[in-house]
């Protein structure tokens, strides 16, 4: 029985040293849990966190688009939305835009051409970042328009157009900011693309008409000018020679008077 006792006891030293290793080893190991929990759950939830609040924004845009639609005709409510929207997300361009056009519909000017230049700064960004954006290109152009700015509002449906080139709606802006500008022969062309893209456009059939009448204006206009320098030209000619032949001829000679 000794022998017994003898045999076992450095049995149980050594299951006890094989105990306190796995014990050790399991208490380190929820450590680093620990640690790694407490690192990476603040940033997993300000992640999270940064995620919802952009889906809300996104949520908010689209609900103050309906809102601000002439079936529903809401603009109050729509505006209230797009505010919410940039405070959920205040680089939001496109909550920024909407609002512009929600305070237009309202007639407060002075708003509009805030929110319309803020949209413009942060569309400028969007397309800095990603210079394939057709959307934010098209947006662009919309903020320019709304300010009368023509030309940038030009050059950004133009892009927008080379980007997306099935996009009928950008080639029917494009062709208005060119008629603003008077350059009808290239509104001619947008208004024309637009219409292959989408036939039953009744805008874009009755723009370019117009486009097509400010063609053949010019073209009368030029061919006037052109007819006007010709008979002046031809004035200028004929009292030239007229001078031409008064210089040739030769002075009288003075009579002598006889007595």
């Amino acid at each position: 029985m000794s022998t017994t006792a003898a045999n076992s006891s450095p049995t149980r030293v050594i299951l006890v040293i094989i105990a306190a290793f796995c014990l050790a080893a399991m208490t380190c190991a929820c450590r680093r849990g620990s640690q790694n929990a407490n690192a990476n759950g603040p940033s997993s939830t300000n992640e999270s966190d940064a995620e919802q609040s952009k889906r809300a924004a996104r949520s908010l845009v689209d609900k103050g688009k309906e809102l601000s639609d002439p079936d529903h005709n809401q603009d109050e409510q729509a505006v209230q939305a797009f505010q919410e929207a940039i405070r959920l997300q205040p680089d939001l361009a496109e909550a920024h835009l909407r609002l512009g056009m929600a305070y237009a519909a309202l007639d407060e000017k002075a708003e509009a051409e805030k929110s319309y230049k803020k949209a413009i700064e942060l569309y400028k960004k969007v397309i800095q970042t990603d210079s394939k954006d057709a959307a934010a290109f098209f947006n662009l152009g919309q903020a320019h328009s709304f300010l009368h700015q023509d030309e940038e509002a030009a050059r950004s449906y133009r892009q927008a157009t080379r980007l997306r080139p099935d996009d009928e709606e950008a080639f029917y802006q494009l062709g208005r900011a060119e008629t603003k500008l008077a350059h009808y022969p290239e509104a001619t062309a947008a208004f024309q693309k637009a219409l292959d893209l989408d036939p039953n456009d009744s805008r874009a059939v009755e723009a370019l008409d117009n486009a097509r009448e400010g063609v053949n204006r010019i073209k009368e206009g030029k061919k006037h000018a052109e007819d006007i320098l010709k008979k002046q030209q031809e004035n200028a000619n004929a009292n030239g020679n007229t001078n031409s032949n008064s210089r040739s001829r030769p002075s009288p000679k003075p009579s002598i008077r006889r007595f």
